[in-house]
């Protein structure tokens, strides 16, 4: 998928055996060791390490390869498969470790897929699961990508913002949105609130009047946790961590409920 640069927004090109992009303004980016491209401009951080951490992503990293949301991705799949047109472009936005993009590049292996995200610990490790992939530390808010050259994008889990998904897709481009229902991790999150709050997950509310559901998916399921470090594994990756630190300790069995929606939303202008 071609590159724009962060800089002035101009098409990036790659030069010296591709292990450097530059544009026509001379603004150059080099290729990290690992692989990747980091995009992400100094002051378009909000702070010095931006993203999840080291720790929060080896916990997600654990947490997925052991399959647990296993049918979430494969709903995701389901859905991109059948949205994706031949030789698309599809970018998955706050890709994490890359769980769900390297699903993905197997399901649309004729796609150009491009895995974007803020933590550069995330993208390292994303790295080491599929080479095939172009990995990118950057900004959902500002997309290295052309105008209008994105025919899929994928949000799993992650920040949505309507105007740069406006901007890259295509005219009648998609986006697949998963995002938490009332009843996800339902029980985990009795245990440790006194007041248990619905979720109030509205994509519409941030995409904006241009996108219109065309599709969804719901994946309900029960969910075992068998093992204390799988449980200290979910509460790392979740906003719950820190606040179950001292509430939940020698779990050894814990069941509790998936409740994710997958929605798929047309551009229409």
């Amino acid at each position: 998928m071609q590159l724009t640069c962060p800089v002035c927004e101009q098409l990036l090109k790659h030069i010296t055996d591709n292990n450097v992009l530059q544009c026509e303004n001379s603004h150059s980016f080099d290729r990290a060791k690992q692989g990747y491209w980091n995009l992400l401009l100094v002051q378009n951080k909000r702070s010095k390490d931006p993203g999840d951490n080291p720790s929060m992503i080896a916990a997600r990293s654990n947490f997925l390869n052991a399959g647990y949301y296993q049918p979430v991705s494969d709903a995701l799949n389901t859905l991109a498969k059948q949205y994706t047109p031949a030789h698309a472009n599809v970018i998955d936005l706050g890709c994490g470790e890359g769980y769900y993009t390297q699903a993905l590049e197997k399901t649309v292996p004729d796609a150009n897929i491009l895995g974007l995200d803020i933590s550069k610990h995330a993208i390292r490790q994303a790295c080491k699961r599929a080479t095939e992939i172009e990995w990118l530390v950057g900004s959902s808010a500002k997309l290295p990508v052309p105008d209008k050259s994105v025919d899929l994008a994928v949000i799993v889990f992650s920040r949505i913002l309507g105007e740069p998904l406006l901007k890259s897709l295509k005219e009648s481009g998609h986006v697949v949105i998963a995002y938490p229902g009332n009843r996800h991790l339902l029980s985990l999150r009795e245990r440790i609130y006194d007041t248990v709050r619905d979720t109030n997950s509205n994509p519409e509310k941030h995409l904006g009047d241009h996108f219109e559901r065309v599709d969804d998916i719901h994946v309900e399921y029960p969910l075992e946790i068998t093992s204390n470090a799988a449980l200290n594994n979910l509460l790392m990756m979740t906003p719950h961590g820190q606040r179950a630190a001292n509430t939940l300790t020698d779990i050894e069995h814990f069941s509790t409920t998936v409740d994710i929606h997958l929605a798929v939303f047309r551009k229409t202008a």
